[in-house]
């Protein structure tokens, strides 16, 4: 079983990332200067341009776990480091999705930020309800490339085309609060 992190990072520092093997840091500000595993990325959508971009790019070669983080996970995940080694040292992982935000909230397409609605429509189709679903403060999660997989390469695609015309789009908040939809 393989692993990969994936660190979204505009300019926080990233030292406390060396202590793991294949992390990838997606970089949307000033190159870093140190020994790092940097892609740079023009600086729109957010962190969840990021993760989808790392999603599409390495749709045929992802590791079998992926780990999505922003550049300070510790904001919403304070027990970050103990709880990324909780999976990584678990030989018997066997999980689709989960979150690694310690506040994980309800919300649904009624009383959620933004236009939900609209970019529930263009992800998934017509809004028939009020769908209640959880989602992480922080959008940090762990994902089987199992689940990646049970949607085709061109959806994700669709979010990183709807996130990649503004460097905070309000589509970027939303999505947010979609990984676990888009997960499951």
């Amino acid at each position: 079983m393989n692993f990969c992190i994936v660190v979204a990072r505009y300019s926080e520092p990233l030292k406390w990332t060396k202590q793991f093997s294949n992390v990838i840091i997606y970089n949307k500000g000033t190159p870093l200067k140190n020994n790092f595993n940097e892609i740079l990325l023009k600086n729109v959508g957010r962190e969840g341009h990021t993760y989808y971009k790392h999603i599409y790019d390495n749709y045929d070669n992802l590791a079998d776990y992926t780990v999505f983080l922003q550049g300070n996970p510790f904001d919403h995940s304070p027990n970050i480091i103990y709880n990324i080694n909780k999976y990584l040292n678990n030989k018997d992982l066997n999980i689709d999705f989960e979150h690694l935000s310690e506040i994980v909230s309800t919300c649904n397409l009624e009383n959620g930020h933004g236009p939900m609605k609209i970019v529930y429509n263009k992800l998934f189709g017509n809004y028939y309800g009020d769908e209640t679903f959880t989602f992480g403060h922080g959008a940090q999660f762990i994902v089987s490339k199992k689940q990646i997989l049970q949607r085709p390469k061109e959806f994700y695609l669709k979010i990183i085309q709807l996130l990649d015309n503004n460097t905070h789009p309000m589509e970027g908040f939303v999505i947010e609060r979609f990984h676990k939809l888009i997960f499951s």
